[in-house]
């Protein structure tokens, strides 16, 4: 005998019925609780009323009832209720009528009360203390809710398709932050230099006045001579044009040239007197950290 047809039989013999957190159901007590053995127990409508208790306990009474009927230890029997009753309330707190064959029906409102609506009140005779076996049990008991636990499996397939977008979607950020260090790693490297790129210091105006000035001041070219002031070396030519058109932002006159396809520099190209270079390189080291000259 499935749970739900012991909770009316109770309800016939007891006049009231209490289900633990939801409430309680009561009969009048006009109906009997025994009839023809050849035909079902009628129940005459509005014969049950329903109070809703969120706080009621567990009915001692109800559980010995159903380890009477279905022959069950004690302990299986309070678990058996229990299962029922959460299904039934997991039922309610999404939006569903929780039924309750031969009783009823419950239903919550968006106060959170459940309100009771009466069913079809027919009851099947109980044959009572009959003994099932295990492997009856097995072929005949049914769960109430076999279309809500279908429902249930529906959304938890829905759950982990979720799980697995979001995993993808984890994966292809840590592969994108990897491939970005690993760039940003390889670009570093081509741009190693045999001495530290040093940001040009001052405005482009100051830089402007500095040379004009310095060149206003040369003295007359007598023993003039064409040299070259480098400031960066580099072993790749791309990491050199780089700095190259850096420096040219800054307004800097610089060259990019190479001797042997192996090292390229960035200079700075003069053609003054021989005796100034050192002049030109003090000025110069102002804006670079390493400096030389190169006469061409």
């Amino acid at each position: 005998m499935k749970i739900e047809q012991v909770l009316v039989h109770y309800l016939l013999k007891n006049k009231q019925l209490t289900l633990k957190s939801i409430g309680t159901f009561h009969l009048d007590a006009s109906i009997p609780d025994s009839a023809d053995a050849e035909k079902p127990i009628v129940i005459p409508e509005n014969a049950i009323t329903f109070t809703y208790d969120s706080r009621a306990a567990e009915d001692e009474g109800l559980v010995d009832f159903i380890v009477e009927h279905t022959k069950k230890i004690k302990p299986l029997a309070a678990s058996d209720l229990d299962s029922f009753l959460s299904l039934g309330r997991e039922f309610l707190n999404i939006g569903k009528p929780f039924n309750l064959p031969n009783i009823g029906t419950l239903e919550k409102l968006n106060s959170g009360v459940l309100a009771f609506v009466p069913g079809q009140l027919i009851a099947q005779r109980m044959e009572p203390n009959r003994i099932r076996n295990e492997e009856e049990a097995q072929e005949h008991e049914e769960s109430l809710f076999n279309d809500y636990q279908k429902e249930r499996k529906a959304n938890n397939g829905g759950k982990i398709v979720l799980m697995l977008l979001v995993l993808i979607i984890l994966g292809f950020a840590v592969w994108a932050v990897w491939r970005y260090a690993f760039t940003k790693k390889e670009t570093a490297e081509n741009l190693t230099s045999t001495e530290g790129i040093v940001p040009v210091k001052g405005s482009d105006k100051s830089d402007s006045a500095t040379n004009t000035e310095a060149k206003s001041n040369l003295p007359p070219p007598s023993d003039t001579v064409s040299f070259n002031v480098v400031v960066s070396q580099y072993h790749t030519k791309n990491a050199a044009e780089t700095r190259l058109q850096q420096l040219k932002k800054y307004h800097r006159n610089v060259i990019m040239y190479t001797g042997d396809s192996s090292i390229y520099k960035i200079a700075e190209p003069f053609n003054l007197p021989l005796t100034d270079t050192t002049r030109i390189l003090d000025s110069l080291k102002r804006y670079y950290a390493k400096v030389f000259v190169e006469i061409k």
